[in-house]
C-alpha cells in the first residue's frame, strides 16, 4: 500500500512540475532589449531636452533679470513653459538618479506658498534647498513670479524694476533656477553611467530596473498625474471640495498642456515609443508573457485616457469652476487604467509592487 501511494505521489509531483507556470526569467523576451530602448531612447533624451530647456530657462533669466521690460518677459515665459513641458517627461522616472536628488521634490511641489516666497524675498533668504522652502521652490514658485495672480505684463514688470525689494526678487528668481538648474544637470550626468547599470539588470526582483521602473509607473500615473493634476483641483480626493487653486501651472494658466504631455508620456513609455519609432514597451512584454488580454485593455484604457486629457483646454482652473462634471469624465477614464495597471500588469510580469495607494482604488 506505502509502495501504490509513493508510486501515485511521484507521478503527481511530476505532473505539477511539468504544468507550473514558467518563472519570469525563463519566459521568452527580450527584457535587456526593452530596458535598453527605454533607457537609451526615451528617457535619457527626455532628460537631455529638459536640460537643454532649463539652460534656455536660465539665460533668459539673466536677461530678464540685467533688463526688466515686457519683450525680456514675454521670452522668459515661453522659456519656462518649454522647460516645464520636458520636465512633464522626465517626472515619472523618480529612481536611480533622480531619487538621488530628490528631483520631484525640488522642482514642482505645488500648490506653491506664495506667502513663504513673498516672506522669502522680503528677507532676502535666497536659500531655496532648505526643507523649510519644499514648497517655495521649483516650477511653481517660478510661475508665480513671472505671472502671480492676474496681473497685467506691466505690473509684474514693475516688481522687478522699481518695486522697494525689486533686488530681492530678481536674486530670488535666479535662486530657484538655479537650483532646478543644479539639480537636473546632476541627474543628466548621473545617467551617463546610471545608464548601463539600468540596461544591464536581469530579472523582476525588488531593486531591478524592471520593478523599478514598473513600480515608478504606478505612483506617477495615480498620485501624481490622476490625483495631483485632475482629481486633488476638481474635488474628487479633497473631500469633495473643488480646488481649482491646486492645479498646475495655476498662474501661467497652462495646466491643461502639462496634463497632455504627461499623459502622453506616459503612453510613449507603456508602448516604448519614440518619435515615429515603435520599439520595445511594455506592451510587447505583456504579448510575450501571455498576457495579450491585459495588454489590449491597458493600451485602450490608455488611449481614451489621453484623448480625455487632450479635450480639456486651458485655463483648467476655469474649466473646473465653470464645466466641472467634464474635468470629472477625464478622472473616470484615468481611473480605469488604474486596475490593470496596478494589479493586472505586475501579476502578469511576476513583478511586486511595492508602491500602493491608500485609497482603496
Amino acid at each position: 500500500m506505502k509502495k501504490v501511494s509513493l508510486i501515485l505521489f511521484s507521478i503527481l509531483v511530476v505532473f505539477a512540475c511539468h504544468h507550473k507556470p514558467k518563472p519570469s526569467d525563463e519566459k521568452n523576451f527580450d527584457l535587456k532589449g526593452m530596458l535598453n530602448n527605454i533607457g537609451t531612447n526615451i528617457i535619457v533624451p527626455s532628460y537631455t531636452a529638459l536640460q537643454n530647456g532649463v539652460n534656455d530657462l536660465s539665460v533668459a533669466t539673466d536677461t530678464f533679470v540685467n533688463n526688466p521690460n515686457v519683450l525680456n518677459l514675454q521670452d522668459l515665459r515661453n522659456k519656462f513653459k518649454q522647460a516645464y513641458l520636458h520636465w512633464q517627461s522626465c517626472d515619472i522616472f523618480e529612481f536611480g538618479p533622480a531619487t538621488n536628488v530628490s528631483l520631484r521634490a525640488n522642482l514642482n511641489v505645488y500648490p506653491t506658498d506664495t506667502t513663504k516666497i513673498q516672506n522669502n524675498i522680503q528677507t532676502a533668504f535666497f536659500n531655496v534647498d532648505y526643507l523649510s522652502n519644499s514648497t517655495a521652490k521649483g516650477f511653481p514658485a517660478i510661475d508665480y513670479l513671472l505671472y502671480y495672480d492676474n496681473k497685467t505684463d506691466g505690473e509684474v514688470v514693475a516688481y522687478y524694476l522699481t518695486a522697494s525689494t525689486a533686488t530681492n526678487r530678481k536674486q530670488y528668481l535666479q535662486a530657484l533656477v538655479l537650483s532646478i538648474k543644479t539639480k537636473v544637470d546632476n541627474v543628466v550626468l548621473a545617467w551617463n553611467t546610471y545608464l548601463s547599470t539600468f540596461i544591464n539588470s536581469n530579472g523582476y526582483s525588488l531593486g531591478s530596473s524592471a520593478s523599478l521602473l514598473l513600480n515608478a509607473m504606478n505612483e506617477y500615473f495615480e498620485r501624481y498625474l490622476r490625483d495631483g493634476k485632475i482629481a486633488i483641483p476638481v474635488g474628487i480626493k479633497s473631500l469633495g471640495v473643488a480646488l481649482p487653486e491646486q492645479t498646475e501651472a495655476y498662474y501661467g494658466k497652462f495646466s491643461a498642456e502639462l496634463l497632455n504631455q504627461s499623459i502622453q508620456s506616459f503612453q510613449n513609455l507603456y508602448l516604448g515609443k519614440y518619435g515615429n519609432t515603435d520599439g520595445l514597451g511594455f506592451d510587447d512584454h505583456l504579448v510575450a508573457f501571455d498576457a495579450s488580454a491585459t495588454n489590449e485593455t491597458l493600451k485602450n484604457n490608455i488611449a481614451d485616457a489621453v484623448s480625455a486629457c487632450y479635450s480639456l483646454g486651458d485655463p483648467l482652473s476655469q474649466t473646473i469652476i465653470s464645466n466641472q462634471s467634464s474635468v470629472e469624465s477625464v478622472y473616470t477614464k484615468l481611473q480605469k487604467v488604474v486596475l490593470p495597471l496596478k494589479s493586472d500588469m505586475p501579476s502578469a510580469l511576476g513583478i511586486l509592487l511595492t508602491y500602493q495607494d491608500n485609497d482603496g482604488d
